[in-house]
């Protein structure tokens, strides 16, 4: 049986989602992410391998007309979702983004906003990095297996509210390995 995960002969179908590497993630700050740092640093060596095209940052915005849940998500987050720097993007990935590669999203998941879809859609695998690993990490690769991509899932890349609760997205997702999953 062929490995799906083996794509030694389309590289240019690989891509690497950057989720939400933003301020308000950062040590001292309200949503903070013990190991962002860590993610910092290996995202930024991690970039180098893939070209311009082949990578997507997102970065959450709340939606500007709330619906459900998200109106009562934004009323209790009012503070944060006001503050730009908060929602900045984190200094150190700044020098990568560019208007082709960087996307706003309003959901948890990557892959419900359709103009995302659409470009995450012409890659065969995806290389997940980001934050919040229980969060937009977790909704987003469960999504992308939902599309049949072929997800690879970069641990020392993903930062959760704690180091538990990182441990324990991979735990559910182990369950999913290795047909739709794989873990480096």
């Amino acid at each position: 049986m062929k490995n799906i995960f083996d794509n030694s002969n389309s590289k240019e179908k690989d891509l690497l989602l950057i989720i939400d590497m933003q301020n308000v993630y950062l040590p001292g700050q309200p949503w903070a992410c013990p190991n962002i740092k860590r993610a910092i640093s290996y995202i930024e060596k991690k970039i180098c391998e893939f070209t311009e095209n082949q990578i997507i940052f997102t970065q959450y915005q709340p939606f500007d007309c709330p619906k459900g849940v998200w109106k009562d998500y934004n009323i209790v987050n009012a503070q944060i979702n006001c503050n730009s720097w908060l929602n900045d993007y984190v200094e150190e990935l700044k020098p990568y983004l560019t208007d082709s590669n960087f996307y706003s999203k309003s959901t948890y998941s990557c892959c419900k906003s359709k103009e995302l879809y659409k470009r995450i859609d012409s890659y065969e695998r995806v290389f997940v990095v980001g934050v919040v690993a229980e969060c937009c990490v977790l909704a987003t690769v469960l999504d992308l297996i939902d599309m049949g991509k072929k997800v690879i899932y970069l641990k020392e890349g993903v930062a959760g509210e704690s180091e538990e609760k990182e441990d324990n997205v991979i735990t559910i997702l182990e369950g999913l390995c290795p047909l739709h999953i794989l873990f480096y």
